[in-house]
């Protein structure tokens, strides 16, 4: 019987090794697919990073243009800003060397005193560059007065020795007491 055994204990174990093939080949199989599927999925996270990359590059290349368009924007803002300052000041100045005081001026158009003060001071000094000469406008009082009670009509203004505060008028007396608005 142990012919028997020994002939059939190979013919068994020829039948396991073929199952065990067989399931490897499966395995295999299934290892050989899954490579597959994981091949296509890396080529395309692969090309959607490529497409990340153009994206912040297109998205970084915008920003920096519109930044420079905000500098530009800015700059002839701030030209242009300037230049309707310098008309402001010019018509101050004006007031100013036609009598109204720098806080008559502040009260008139609701600006803090330091400013207009500030603008004044500006004005003269371009006065002085333009004209080639540093003289100072003529302030006796008799001249200032004078100058006030016409720079007052001229500008459709109520005398300033006459005239008393609007109710609720901010004090033209205290530092800073007008408003920006």
């Amino acid at each position: 019987m142990a012919s028997r055994t020994g002939a059939r204990a190979p013919r068994e174990v020829r039948d396991r090794v073929g199952e065990l093939a067989a399931a490897r080949d499966r395995v295999d199989a299934d290892q050989v697919e899954r490579r597959r599927r994981e091949d296509e999925a890396f080529a395309r996270y692969a090309a959607a990073d490529l497409d990340a990359q153009k994206v912040t590059a297109e998205r970084d290349t915008a920003l920096a243009d519109l930044d420079q368009q905000q500098v530009r924007v800015r700059d002839v803002a701030e030209t242009k800003l300037a230049a309707v300052e310098e008309r402001q000041r010019a018509v101050l100045a004006e007031l100013n060397s036609g009598g109204r005081s720098a806080e008559d001026l502040a009260a008139v158009f609701g600006l803090p005193l330091k400013r207009v003060r500030t603008q004044l001071r500006a004005a003269k000094a371009g006065d002085a560059t333009t004209n080639g000469h540093d003289a100072a406008p003529d302030r006796s009082p008799t001249s200032a007065s004078a100058t006030a009670a016409r720079g007052a009509a001229a500008a459709g203004l109520p005398d300033a020795a006459t005239a008393s505060p609007a109710p609720g008028a901010p004090d033209p007396d205290a530092e800073g007491a007008a408003t920006v608005s």
